[in-house]
């Protein structure tokens, strides 16, 4: 039986956690109930979900009969690119994408010679003028034109500056057009500082992040009922508390659950459990570690002032720990925030704001920072020596 589960950074899992709102929203937005919530920036930290809440918006645009333009960050020219994709789709669509023209005839016999034209060959006409015509054959199907946009935080702002620029004109001229964006959430908000993101900072802003523990259960159980196994509610609850309802960890613990069971076809509590420690050490190496590696120092030590506590810790207590003026600690207080490492959790009180982050920093202590959770063991030929052996 095939793992079900889909624990790699963009995958799109069998079940969604926690998106119901948000896709009934966008759903209706195709259909042109709201048509003002076309324009979406999806945002959150790496494996909180943006790209599968992307793929998902953009697989119901296609259903709905949308073409889809899907742009990269790191092309050359994002302007270059969106005028490739809407050539390539003219000419696949367009009736008019070839036509011919009389080049000689003769009268006597009633024989004409005519050479086939192709409309968008060459430089052609402005991109303005070819979007406008993909998304009037779009709206004639019934549908409209998607243009999408990941890794926002690496776009370069003059590009995508101009990027916007006709999406607005398009909607300006009545066409039916949706815009989607995802990026990591400290970047984006760095990007809308930028003068020349007007259009992103009115668009419709989707912050993703965890869900409850009890819908990550039932997301897990879901995914298992899907196939020839099942998972005991015991082992479901608990490994959605392993998960902290993180969509990462979510897919994580699933997925390794599954393994522990083998061949068995019920997934146990103890299969669960055994993933517990392999999960953590995924969490730390794949998140926690490449956000901590480019930590300044009072940073890492206001992170670390915060291990005395078991829960929320108050920011006088973090400044007596750091020996600074409690006036002083905000401004480490305010970077993290923006880091995405703590959050607010009342008043004069922060946390830790990804799972297992506590226990990252410990393992920093103990090994120096930039150290694998779990070093790399085992020796093996490779293939091409065990080719060559035949």
């Amino acid at each position: 039986m095939t793992n079900p589960f889909t624990p790699g950074f963009g995958l799109t899992p069998i079940i969604l956690a926690g998106r119901d709102i948000a896709i009934d929203e966008f759903a209706a937005a195709l259909a042109g109930t709201v048509p003002e919530a076309r324009a979406i920036l999806i945002s959150g930290q790496r494996g909180a979900g943006k790209t599968v809440l992307l793929t998902e918006f953009r697989e119901l645009a296609l259903e709905a009969g949308w073409i889809d333009l899907r742009m990269h960050t790191s092309s050359t020219s994002l302007l270059e690119e969106l005028r490739g994709q809407a050539i390539s789709r003219l000419r696949e669509i367009d009736p008019e994408a070839e036509t011919s023209r009389l080049t000689s005839a003769r009268v006597m016999n009633v024989s004409a010679q005519r050479d086939i034209v192709h409309r968008y060959e060459g430089e052609g006409e402005p991109l303005t003028v070819v979007l406008d015509r993909l998304a009037a054959l779009a709206e004639a199907e019934g549908g409209g034109l998607l243009i999408t946009l990941d890794e926002l935080q690496s776009a370069d702002r003059d590009q995508l500056h101009a990027l916007t620029q006709h999406v607005q004109d398009l909607i300006g001229s009545g066409h039916a057009v949706a815009f989607l964006a995802a990026g990591v959430r400290t970047g984006v908000d760095a990007l809308l500082d930028h003068e020349r993101t007007t259009f992103l900072r009115r668009a419709h802003r989707l912050e993703v992040g965890s869900v409850d523990v009890g819908t990550a259960a039932e997301a897990i159980r879901m995914t298992v009922a899907d196939t020839a196994k099942s998972i005991t509610p015991e082992a479901a609850v608990l490994a959605g508390e392993i998960s902290r309802g993180y969509p990462y960890l979510i897919q994580l613990i699933g997925s390794k659950a599954w393994q522990n069971s083998g061949d068995a076809e019920v997934i146990e509590v103890e299969d669960v459990r055994g993933a517990r420690d392999t999960v953590v050490a995924a969490m730390i190496k794949n998140v926690h570690g490449p956000a901590l590696r480019g930590l300044s120092a009072r940073k890492r030590e206001y992170l670390l002032a915060m291990l005395e506590d078991e829960g929320p810790s108050a920011v006088g207590d973090i400044a007596r720990r750091m020996g600074i003026d409690p006036r002083n600690q905000s401004t480490y207080r305010e970077r993290l925030i923006d880091d995405d490492l703590i959050r607010p959790a009342g008043r004069g009180f922060v946390e830790y704001s990804l799972p297992y982050l506590d226990e990252a920093l410990r393992h920093e202590e103990r090994e120096g920072v930039g150290s694998d959770i779990e070093p790399d063991r085992g020796v093996r030929r490779s293939h091409r020596a065990r080719t060559n052996a035949r």
